[in-house]
């Protein structure tokens, strides 16, 4: 059970650590802009420690020592004895990533791993020796001098460390804290037991000791409040200063007033070391320094339950969250076929309420899935800056809607597709900067990550300013490759399609980065497996954009349930315009395909009947569904229409998942299946139809 329970705790551990190195990378890529922002060497400061702390009490040793070195640098950096620059920063993100290794390797055994470590840390100790040779040497370098100021900068603190009953269940020892603080400097302790139960009422996971320490220590404020770093959520710390003079060598004086204070469990308080001040033996300062007077609360010191705003939960239970949902949907479509059948108010009634609630529980659980494409943009930012460094381009980042919220499971399956765009726009999109400035353009190229909602649809774009693609060029590419023939008459757009074609690049060379024809079609399969659309618009030096279209959810949607000859089908609500009957439109059917007119509009539609039966339907029987395709509508004729739904979509087996105008499938509440029609995919296939029909 203790092993179970530590591998539970070290879990925990891993998975904050990632957080913190997401945390300090982003902190990096502001620090490249702002390398005098102390705020920001102070937040990487204490992420770094909080990864050493944690590594330490968990067992991560090798991580520990490493993580130190690298602290280290940025302990001299914030206490202006080094230089930030930007081999500092290259080697930080180098850190980072062996970080990762570390944690999931965890000690290290392979002799090429510790080889490894060891080449790490000596070029990270490189900079300890050259700390005094660097801008900020004058601080740090006084000679003369050797141990004389060492005095005056020595300073008496009193530290309230009062843990909240929930430090233990998260398996901190108090007992380490206490050593990380006394030693900091010479120290005095008193424990507060007073609210320690009897034995009989004794909980060995509810902490009732109190702690307070005074702290001769030449080190900062914040050196003291890092200790807590880990914990400051759990307990309660007050840091104040104490009058100037030597407190902890007065051992008999100072032993009897933190006896008397234990033993009447009563908080000791600056003006309580007065006495002290007068025994100094310097010539006494008039005033004390202001500027570390009572010291604040910090945040940590507020009640544990105004803090709890947000909590980590592990994917697999929201998993098992929205499945259970989704079974109770379907359940919910049942009681309602059941309602409809009775003739009874109050079973109807019933029926109505729980449709409600279990709507709300529907988008209360879609909610928590959802997660924030930021969170994902760090990532980006390194690809562009290790593509930039490597390809001796100039390359700039931006991002335009990081805040827009996606599934979990659409965003792990839209990682690497992005991946792959973004790192094509840096290969081949963006050009060298000699000959963007050969062309008139800012020799640094920009390639813009801009996400927005559409309806029930998120649209991600990659828009660079580079060289753009030319259809000419593609087009005699694909012919030469046997993609297309040599008198194929294709738009512009389908010329550009082109590039999704297995194996077909457009790249004049291959390199480690791209070029060898393998990326842009796994691209659009990736993207269609999410149920995703993507496309291509380019202009010869002006640049491409790479537009992904893409559903909110995967696993439950409002739907339109239909019906083709006896058949169900169901069509997203999200995807359909308006509903249309025969008599408000006029049918086409001329040489150009099927075409209708509506409010002086010209709509293509597409027959379902013809497409999935081989016969045509009875327009004037027909019901018509205009759905937005593009930036066009199109009419689909059906034969009825049985209502709204909430749908429940499963996944294709692997025979089904070929046939791309089925994205899934439901059951529905009388047991029956139900096919979920993708209208994008449908007109697509009908659009490739026609076009091979008008060839032939």
């Amino acid at each position: 059970m203790a092993d179970a329970t530590l591998d539970k705790f070290r879990a925990k551990f891993v998975e904050e650590a990632l957080d913190n190195v997401a945390d300090i990378e982003e902190s990096l890529f502001q620090l490249e802009n702002e390398p005098d922002n102390k705020e920001l060497i102070e937040r990487l400061f204490r992420s770094m420690h909080t990864i050493k702390g944690g590594s330490a009490m968990f067992g991560f040793n090798d991580l520990n020592a490493f993580t130190h070195n690298l602290e280290t640098i940025y302990d001299m950096v914030r206490n202006d004895k080094l230089q930030i620059d930007k081999d500092i920063i290259s080697l930080t993100f180098e850190s980072l990533d062996y970080i990762k290794q570390l944690l999931d390797l965890g000690e290290l055994t392979d002799p090429d791993d510790i080889a490894r470590q060891q080449e790490y840390v000596a070029r990270i100790q490189k900079y300890f020796g050259s700390a005094g040779n660097g801008p900020a040497a004058p601080k740090a370098a006084p000679a003369a001098a050797p141990k004389a100021p060492a005095q005056p900068e020595t300073r008496n603190y009193l530290i309230l460390f009062e843990p909240f009953d929930s430090l233990l269940g998260n398996g901190t020892n108090p007992f380490f804290i206490i050593d990380d603080l006394t030693a900091l400097g010479e120290s005095a302790t008193v424990a507060y037991t007073t609210d320690v139960p009897a034995w009989a009422d004794f909980d060995p996971m509810q902490l009732k000791l109190k702690w307070q320490v005074i702290l001769s220590t030449d080190q900062d404020v914040n050196d003291i409040k890092d200790v807590f770093i880990f914990v400051e959520d759990e307990c309660k710390v007050e840091i104040t200063e104490l009058p100037e003079g030597d407190i902890v060598g007065k051992a008999e004086k100072l032993g009897e007033m933190l006896a008397a204070a234990s033993r009447e469990g009563k908080y000791l308080v600056a003006a309580d070391f007065e006495p002290f001040r007068e025994e100094k033996k310097p010539e006494p300062k008039p005033e004390p320094k202001p500027a570390a007077a009572p010291a604040k609360k910090p945040a940590a010191a507020q009640p544990a339950e105004a803090k709890v705003s947000t909590m980590r939960v592990a994917s697999t239970k929201i998993d098992e969250l929205v499945n259970a949902v989704s079974e109770l949907v379907t359940m919910q479509a049942q009681l309602n076929l059941l309602a409809a059948r009775q003739d009874d108010p109050a079973f109807a009634s019933v029926a109505e309420q729980m449709e409600k609630i279990t709507r709300q529980l529907r988008e209360s659980s879609f909610e928590m899935s959802l997660i924030p494409l930021q969170g994902e943009l760090v990532r980006f930012q390194r690809l562009v800056r290790d593509l930039s460094n490597k390809l001796g381009k100039q390359l700039e980042f931006v991002v335009e809607g990081g805040d827009i919220e996606l599934d979990k499971n659409i965003i792990e399956h839209l990682i690497d597709p992005l991946l792959h765009i973004i790192r094509n726009s840096g290969d081949h999109g963006i050009e060298m900067p000699d000959e963007r400035v050969a062309k008139g353009k800012d020799p640094k190229g920009t390639i813009l990550l801009k996400a927005f909602y559409s309806g029930s649809s998120v649209i991600i774009q990659i828009i660079d300013d580079g060289k753009g693609m030319d259809p000419a060029k593609i087009f005699q590419k694909a012919v030469e490759k046997g993609v297309v023939d040599a008198n194929a008459q294709l738009s512009k757009s389908e010329i550009l399609g082109l590039v999704f074609a297995s194996g077909f690049s457009t790249a004049e060379k291959v390199s480690d980065v791209s070029g060898r024809g393998v990326g842009m079609d796994v691209v659009k399969s990736k993207i269609a497996e999410i149920r995703g659309e993507v496309s291509i618009d380019s202009e010869v030096d002006k640049g491409t954009t790479i537009t992904l279209d893409l559903p909110l959810t995967l696993s439950i949607i409002d739907g339109l349930l239909i019906k083709v000859r006896g058949e169900q089908f169901v069509f997203p609500l999200s995807n359909i315009d308006r509903i249309l009957s025969p008599n408000e439109v006029t049918f086409n059917t001329n040489g150009q395909g099927n075409m209708l007119i509506y409010s002086n509009e010209q709509i293509m539609f597409v027959d379902l009947n013809d497409m999935f039966y081989q016969q045509k339907s009875d327009a004037d029987q027909s019901k018509i569904l205009l759905v937005r395709h593009a930036d066009k509508r199109v009419g689909i004729l059906i034969d009825q229409i049985v209502g709204e739904f909430q749908i429940v979509v499963k996944p294709l087996g692997k025979f089904m998942r070929r046939i791309d105008m089925i994205s899934g499938a439901s059951v529905m509440g009388d047991g029956s299946l139900s096919l979920v029609v993708d209208s994008t995919r449908l007109i697509n296939f009908y659009n490739q139809k026609r076009y091979i029909k008008q060839q032939a």
